[in-house]
């Protein structure tokens, strides 16, 4: 006996249509609006959090600093000449500071723009911050300043005064974090590695 033939009509393949487009979108609706949500949070950047994050940088920068003086590894070079036509100095210290501030930053906000006063071509750290903020941090700053992440500029300084570094003239070492908002600056963290001082403008 031939197999028989199924006639659909066309009432029949729009329902089956329908129902089709019904189960993918019940699929992927979650999926895409979780990854569209994710989006719309990492293009917004919470002011009280990036100053958390800014100290967070300074003080990890610095205890490589601290580190490296104390263990006598700084591995000292030249990167070329001042204004003055001394040498500027290159140190372990310099590179270990900027690969764990940079990356701390980039890390957990990666479309912020972040400049270093140094350059490292290792690859990056895999360091996530915590995204705790302190007290001292929410006394301050009463809600949180939502600002879109392509607004924001991070400039860093891994290791301010290298020169006193090499030196041993530790109360002159600090490392600094500056973000700016549009191009105004917003907010400023210094930390002295070897005292422990963390000061902040904001």
């Amino acid at each position: 006996m031939a197999p028989m033939g199924i006639r659909l009509s066309p009432l029949d393949i729009a329902v089956f249509c329908l129902l089709g487009v019904g189960v993918i979108y019940h699929l992927y609706a979650g999926v895409l609006s979780s990854r569209i949500a994710s989006f719309r949070q990492k293009r917004t950047v919470d002011l009280r959090e990036l100053l958390a994050l800014s100290m967070e940088a300074a003080v990890q920068g610095g205890r490589e600093v601290k580190r490296i003086r104390e263990d006598n590894t700084l591995e000292e070079k030249s990167k070329g000449k001042t204004k003055e036509g001394a040498s500027e100095k290159l140190t372990l210290g310099d590179l270990n500071s900027h690969r764990k501030m940079f990356y701390l930053i980039k890390n957990t906000y990666p479309n912020i723009q972040v400049n270093s006063e140094e350059h490292a071509n290792a690859e990056g750290e895999a360091t996530v911050w915590t995204r705790i903020i302190p007290e001292e941090i929410l006394a301050k700053i009463s809600g949180g300043k939502e600002v879109p992440a392509e607004r924001i500029t991070v400039w860093i300084d891994p290791l301010d005064a290298t020169q006193e570094y090499t030196e041993n003239l530790q109360k002159y070492v600090t490392t600094m974090v500056c973000v700016a908002v549009d191009g105004d600056p917003v907010i400023g963290v210094i930390h002295k590695p070897f005292t422990g001082y963390t000061g902040v403008l904001i």
